[in-house]
């Protein structure tokens, strides 16, 4: 599938904002900070694809949640949000449920497609998908 891609930042993927996932003082999941790859932002019910891969294994949706400026969603309800709008530099964290957590070393891979809906391509008005992913390895410490 073609998709524009458009890196305007260093990382998408935030590494400096890993963080281990606690819950009652046990690790149970990790989090992490993106930045959207594109100058005009987009509204959250745009996000045609949100995916978080571990080496390779994707999580479960129902593990994962974004927030955006305190509002945490799990990804079902994405294209709802018609009036919550990501700007290029507003920081989103991802959180990922994940018994046992994260340490080591390992490939995080977010897969995040969007669409343009106002650059309409070939005549059956298809709109312009947006590639907004990364791939990048972390070290994660014991903590």
């Amino acid at each position: 599938m073609f998709a524009m891609r458009m890196k305007l930042n260093e990382q998408i993927i935030k590494k400096d904002f890993f963080k281990g996932l606690y819950i009652n003082g046990s690790r149970n999941g990790f989090s992490f900070d993106v930045q959207l790859a594109y100058y005009r932002g987009h509204y959250l019910s745009d996000i045609d694809l949100i995916e978080v891969y571990v080496d390779g294994e994707k999580m479960p949706d129902e593990a994962v949640t974004f927030e955006l400026r305190g509002k945490e969603l799990p990804l079902y309800k994405l294209k709802y949000a018609v009036t919550e709008f990501w700007s290029q530099v507003d920081l989103a964290k991802i959180r990922v449920l994940k018994a046992g957590g994260l340490t080591g070393e390992h490939e995080i891979e977010l897969k995040l497609m969007l669409r343009i809906p106002y650059m309409q391509i070939g005549p059956e008005h298809h709109f312009m998908p947006l590639d907004s992913g990364e791939k990048v390895s972390v070290l994660l410490e014991g903590e």
